[in-house]
């Protein structure tokens, strides 16, 4: 079985369209696998977001070096780990309802809410905006481009020319205060 399978990658990586298919037939578990751990199974994103795991797979049998000592799979396996996890980051980003101009200059009505329910609403909003406020200027610079903009921490890192580690400590520490001055704790 363990040769069975090393044969069909080096095969694939050789590209061999046929092993090419039933490499994507015997990953396939591995795929619905990283789906699974964000998306329900009833979800209709399923099955697109399988589509480009495929495409993961047959664009990393490009991008794999063998050189580096790492087994295919063992390096598919991160690859589609992280991209789903980035997905669902991403996903979750967009189908947030309010976007850092929304939430700090446009108090929208949500519907259901009582008067009271929305004057709370208003009166939280206000109250993390002062507080992002009272942040430096790098620490606000980094909650912004983390969480309003959706970047990544190593996009974080490299577009303002930090160490990724610097980058986050500073969150860490923007969230830790944050959290302080608005629960108390």
């Amino acid at each position: 079985m363990d040769s069975d399978i090393n044969h069909i990658i080096q095969q694939s990586l050789k590209g061999d369209k046929n092993f090419q298919e039933i490499l994507l037939k015997r990953l396939r578990p591995l795929i619905y696998k990283n789906i699974y751990k964000y998306w329900n199974v009833w979800d209709t994103e399923a099955e697109d977001l399988a589509q480009e795991g495929y495409i993961v797979i047959l664009m990393s049998l490009k991008t794999f070096d063998s050189k580096r000592n790492v087994h295919y799979l063992h390096y598919i396996k991160t690859k589609l780990e992280y991209f789903y996890k980035n997905q669902y980051r991403k996903s979750r980003i967009t189908t947030n309802e309010y976007s850092l101009q929304e939430t700090f200059h446009e108090y929208k009505t949500v519907a259901g809410l009582s008067f009271v329910e929305q004057e709370i609403e208003q009166e939280e909003k206000y109250e993390l905006m002062k507080s992002i406020q009272n942040l430096s200027s790098e620490e606000q610079e980094i909650i912004y481009l983390y969480y309003f903009l959706g970047q990544s921490m190593k996009s974080i890192s490299r577009n303002l020319g930090i160490k990724y580690t610097l980058v986050s400590s500073l969150k860490r520490k923007a969230l830790t205060k944050l959290r302080i001055q608005m629960c108390g704790r």
